[in-house]
């Protein structure tokens, strides 16, 4: 549960990065809601609209506030400043491809957000996390010639893909 007074703090402070820190941790499977969700919060603070509105544009500008459309939308926040239209384009471009030895396939996924993105695995657990919440990663069985082993598949929608 959001604690508004929590958020007024830190929104008062300037303080960025403890926001989107707090927001990772209080949204794991993100903020649901459609682009105008993240906005409202801030002005479930008392903030003005045009206000709450630089705060969520200022969040999602530096990498940690990033909303997921589609048919289960929602704003997924992370500690750390991401691109996951970076990632879209790396996961379309390598993952398909990409077949380790492990059978672990959620970690695997884990380590392939880590060392392309160069975050840490907590950042790339909220990432995970808000992207299969939102419809965008799933696991599923899959064989092929040289392996029959749990996949993580990565969907980004045609909505997504349009604004990356």
């Amino acid at each position: 549960m959001v604690d508004l007074d929590q958020v007024k703090q830190l929104l008062e402070r300037g303080d960025v990065t403890e926001l989107a820190r707090y927001l990772a941790r209080t949204y794991p499977q993100g903020l649901v809601g459609e682009r105008d969700a993240l906005v409202t919060l801030f002005m479930q603070t008392g903030m003005e609209h045009a206000q709450a509105v630089r705060w969520a544009s200022r969040l999602e500008k530096e990498g940690h506030a990033h909303h997921l459309p589609g048919s289960s939308p929602r704003w997924i926040f992370t500690s750390r400043p991401v691109s996951l239209a970076a990632l879209a384009r790396m996961v379309k471009g390598e993952w398909s491809a990409f077949v380790g030895a492990s059978d672990e396939a959620v970690e695997e996924a884990l380590e392939f957000f880590e060392r392309q993105l160069g975050v840490d695995h907590a950042t790339a657990q909220e990432i995970y996390r808000g992207l299969e919440a939102a419809g965008y990663v799933s696991v599923a069985y899959q064989e092929g010639p040289d392996y029959a082993r749990d996949r993580v598949l990565f969907e980004f929608p045609e909505v997504f893909l349009k604004q990356v």
